[in-house]
């Protein structure tokens, strides 16, 4: 093998691994984005329930609260998904429907 090719198979191992760094890079990214969603959910959350403590809360209150929930569920699916596939070296898809939030909470009252 002569010096050129020596240098042509570095600068592809090179680029390969500036590819995966850059892909590793965005999932990083969009579970930053992701958490931060999961925030918001919380903080809307926690609005609605200081609402129904003081009477204030809109009728559909406590199915707000439940979707948001659930949203939260799919959210966490999508981080775990990712996280899985940084360990694997690849990507995953993310799950198609978020879980029912009523088994996850009980319902106020």
């Amino acid at each position: 093998m002569g010096f050129l090719d020596k240098v042509k198979d570095a600068a592809g191992k090179g680029l390969d691994q500036a590819k995966h760094a850059t892909a590793v890079g965005k999932e990083k990214i969009e579970d930053v984005r992701l958490q931060k969603k999961i925030n918001d959910l919380c903080q809307e959350i926690g609005a609605l329930v200081v609402a129904q403590k003081r009477n204030e809360a809109p009728d559909d209150a406590a199915a707000q609260i439940d979707a948001k929930v659930a949203e939260i569920g799919g959210i966490e699916k999508q981080i775990e998904a990712n996280n899985l596939a940084d360990a694997a070296g690849g990507s995953a898809a993310a799950p198609t429907a978020p879980p029912s939030a009523t088994s996850e909470i009980p319902p106020p009252g």
